[in-house]
């Protein structure tokens, strides 16, 4: 039982990384729209929508190379744009007060040079380090509604855990329109960094974090890419054998790093997996997280002392959750250090 409450109490520090909601409000003059575009990773004017469902087709990579193009161009408010939820946010002005309620989005705010619009963040925000300073509105119990509207934001970034109907009535009392990030893939953080940067004239900025990113991904893809696939099992509590499974960014890392992630057909993000299975797919590499026990117990306990990740000495635990959990720019140092794990030789 506390071994879940620790694992309880990650997931809901991992799941502040991702936004949740987002409003519509009105306005007199006719907005600037945008529409995200979650399959290809892509901006789309919704205002061309009718010529743009004539091309459909295109790959987006061809999306991608006109958007950065015209990364640049100035953004005209009032600004509407879809965001991960499919709702409508119309934005009057280019805020200059930011309340945002997931730790995720707090560091890509600041990784596009526009952390001092930061007025607001939740308890759980620890990066970068001067976020420690900013007013916090948010906790275990929640957002403080009183206190987001003390700090008169221009914008919420919600996540998931600010409750849906909380939000949607102070949308609707007080006009500050409220957003989400939903990230759930690298690409998607991509998208993230896009709106963020539309949103504060930061557009250039988020291109730059983009390609730092995606030189970084290729940096290492390029490194393991022909080396042989390491069977991994990543571990988020001993007590009850919680792991990560497909459709979560561990998954994502794994694979690009050059492993296997052997519970990614365990059907679920974050599931039990059974010692018999760990025994039978018997991971080469066991890597933990920093709730997931001590390692000591992990090569003495059923099950895992039979691996040849124990066996082989080959057990690790992660430097930082946040690097491999949070959807932001920084996933790519998750990325590397776990690369590093499965493949030291081509990074000596």
């Amino acid at each position: 039982m506390k071994g879940l409450k620790v694992l309880l109490a990650w997931l809901l520090v991992l799941l502040l990384a991702f936004g949740v909601m987002a409003c519509s409000s009105a306005d007199n003059e006719k907005p600037q729209e945008q529409d995200i575009n979650n399959d290809s990773g892509a901006w789309q004017d919704t205002a061309a929508k009718d010529d743009a469902s004539q091309d459909k087709a295109a790959d987006s990579d061809a999306s991608q190379d006109t958007e950065s193009e015209d990364a640049g161009d100035a953004v005209q408010f009032p600004f509407k744009f879809i965001d991960f939820m499919g709702r409508e946010v119309t934005v009057k002005k280019e805020p200059q007060r930011i309340v945002s309620l997931a730790p995720s989005i707090t560091e890509l705010i600041y990784a596009l040079g526009a952390g001092d619009r930061v007025v607001g963040v939740t308890a759980f925000d620890n990066y970068p380090p001067e976020v420690q300073d900013v007013p916090k509105v948010g906790d275990f119990n929640g957002p403080n509604v009183e206190a987001i509207i003390a700090q008169k934001p221009d914008i919420i970034f919600a996540s998931s855990l600010s409750g849906k109907d909380q939000m949607e009535s102070l949308q609707q009392s007080t006009g500050i329109p409220v957003a989400v990030l939903e990230a759930r893939n690298i690409e998607q953080i991509y998208e993230s960094i896009q709106l963020i940067g539309m949103l504060t004239g930061m557009q250039d900025r988020g291109q730059e974090v983009i390609r730092e990113m995606q030189n970084k991904i290729d940096e290492i893809s390029g490194k393991t890419k022909d080396l042989p696939r390491v069977k991994v099992f990543y571990l988020l509590d001993i007590n009850g054998n919680w792991t990560a499974g497909k459709g979560s960014f561990i998954d994502e890392l794994i694979t690009l790093a050059g492993g296997e992630n052997i519970a990614a057909d365990a059907g679920g993000e974050w599931v039990q997996y059974s010692t018999e299975e760990l025994v039978k797919k018997n991971p080469d590499v066991i890597i933990m997280g920093a709730y997931a026990g001590k390692i000591e117990d992990v090569k003495k306990a059923e099950g895992y002392k039979d691996t040849n990740a124990v066996k082989n000495d080959k057990v690790f635990m992660i430097s930082n959750d946040d690097i491999v959990s949070r959807a932001s720019n920084r996933i790519v140092l998750g990325l590397e250090e776990i690369a590093r794990i499965l493949h030291p030789e081509v990074f000596e």
